[in-house]
């Protein structure tokens, strides 16, 4: 299982205290270094530095170190400060004893995804900006407007949310649909 696992997935282990211990030709080839200028380094590496010096990032390393598992997507940095997120959990790996011994991080890069998902959400952003938008339910009520929207019809958004979207139209022609 390991096998596969190393075949298929970027995989990186850390002493407790996030210095490198191992890393798999995928992790390697994700952040685009060699084993040799891994091994033996800090995590902090891969994090931007103002994280990597941030009280999160030492909290970060406090709950692996007390053995707790951690799974999220990350923003990291591979060589040469190039952007790259990954899909990851990190698996503290205890003793007999019940001493965390090690951290294993099992990755998966969707930097592509990601790009394409923040790119589209930037898209979102400046249509919102530039058109007005409105939301309603199945049943035509009003969820949300946004500000371009309010202005150009001169609502506040407390005055037509819930209301039926019939409300901007003749009542003549609400009744006659």
């Amino acid at each position: 299982m390991v096998a596969a696992m190393n075949r298929s997935m970027a995989m990186i282990q850390f002493d407790p205290n996030g210095q490198i211990l191992m890393a798999n030709e995928n992790f390697l080839r994700t952040m685009g270094y060699e084993l040799s200028e891994v091994i033996g380094k800090h995590h902090s590496m891969f994090a931007e530095p103002v994280y990597a010096s941030s009280k999160s990032y030492q909290q970060f390393w406090d709950r692996l170190g007390g053995g707790e598992f951690i799974s999220d997507e990350f923003k990291r940095l591979g060589k040469n400060g190039r952007e790259v997120w990954i899909q990851a959990s990190y698996n503290p790996v205890f003793d007999r004893s019940g001493r965390v011994i090690k951290v294993v991080k099992f990755a998966s890069d969707i930097t592509e995804a990601k790009t394409v998902s923040i790119t589209d959400a930037g898209k979102i952003a400046a249509i919102t900006r530039a058109q007005a938008m409105i939301e309603f339910d199945t049943a035509g009520n009003i969820l949300h407007a946004n500000q371009n929207f309010l202005d150009a019809l001169g609502y506040g958004l407390d005055e037509i949310v819930g209301q039926h979207h019939s409300m901007f139209v003749e009542p003549a022609f609400a009744a006659s649909v």
